[in-house]
């Protein structure tokens, strides 16, 4: 009965398909054959790269799956061994997010009236996109079955394109702002642990012209273009972090406290304080399963949504003019 669903569905969809979604299933169908795509200038929207999205979340499935089970994740393996030498991970929050909040404020009125603070607009679905997710898992399915896709199609519930791509680590591929190599100069510019949070926005919000979507999104761009490399620790980029975990001595994971900071407050901006939370405290969950337990994550998840909100309202009630 489920083949048969998916036949009718996908022969539904097929007479209802546009000249131009034929376009976009044409690259999607493509695309199962490339293994990588890579935005090459700011595009809000970006049906090709919807295309390859969809499909590249299609081999998420097995790689999760394979992971959960076998825990080998670089920084799984790394904390691990940490522990095993009497490193004990912290358990206290290490951010002040009020005092965190009152820096990001004396940015902006820093660089005021040359440059006002605005929220900026999100990635989102293409028309097409939109369109295609109505019955694309069935279509997708029925290619399955077919023979025509090896990866089993992976089911997209209406999520937002932001969502996906900051739970998989793939915002660097997929929403790009176009300023992430001159923000990366510019981290290479500071000492070893010389870079505070404060001072990654205060660098990121000069070079998007307080839009601060932008902002906060190429700073996870740079600290998460490749999150599960093996030899993350080594990056000369991640040796400019001030520590922020509430670790001793400093052998923790910076680097996920880090981008897990910057995503999780992008999120925690643009959504509601119960979805934004939900959504935090699920990642860590799953973060639980994939790497084992890690207190200092799943706090940076919890209050950095809150501190996303908090920077909300900031922003739209002009707070950040008289914040100290």
């Amino acid at each position: 009965m489920l083949l048969l669903a998916a036949l009718v569905l996908t022969g539904c969809g097929a007479s209802r398909v546009t000249t131009r979604e034929e376009g976009f299933r044409t690259w999607l169908e493509r695309s199962y054959e490339s293994e990588m795509y890579q935005q090459d200038s700011v595009m809000l929207v970006d049906e090709m790269g919807d295309a390859m999205l969809i499909r590249k979340l299609d081999t998420a499935l097995i790689k999760i799956s394979s992971a959960l089970f076998s825990q080998d994740l670089p920084q799984a393996l790394a904390d691990r061994a940490r522990q095993t030498e009497g490193f004990r991970i912290g358990k206290s929050y290490p951010l002040d997010n009020e005092l965190l909040l009152s820096r990001f404020a004396e940015v902006m009125r820093r660089n005021y009236p040359a440059i006002t603070p605005q929220m900026g607009e999100e990635h989102v679905w293409s028309p097409a996109a939109e369109r295609y997710l109505q019955y694309g898992y069935w279509h997708r399915l029925w290619r399955r079955v077919t023979g025509r896709q090896q990866d089993f199609p992976c089911p997209i519930i209406k999520q937002s394109k932001l969502f996906l791509c900051l739970a998989c680590g793939w915002t660097a591929r997929y929403c790009i702002t176009g300023t992430e190599d001159a923000l990366t100069e510019r981290i290479m510019s500071y000492p070893d642990r010389g870079l505070r949070i404060e001072d990654l926005f205060a660098e990121s919000y000069l070079l998007n012209r307080g839009n601060v979507y932008l902002t906060l999104l190429a700073c996870e761009n740079v600290l998460a273009g490749h999150p599960h490399r093996a030899d993350r620790d080594a990056d000369p980029l991640q040796r400019k972090l001030s520590y922020i975990r509430d670790d001793s001595p400093e052998q923790g994971d910076n680097y996920g406290a880090w981008y897990h900071f910057f995503g999780i407050t992008l999120y925690g901006m643009l959504r509601s304080r119960a979805v934004s939370t939900l959504v935090a405290n699920t990642e860590s969950i799953g973060s639980f399963f994939m790497e084992g337990p890690d207190r200092q994550e799943t706090l940076i998840n919890h209050y950095g949504a809150l501190f996303g909100r908090d920077l909300r309202r900031m922003i739209v009630n002009e707070r950040w003019r008289k914040l100290r």
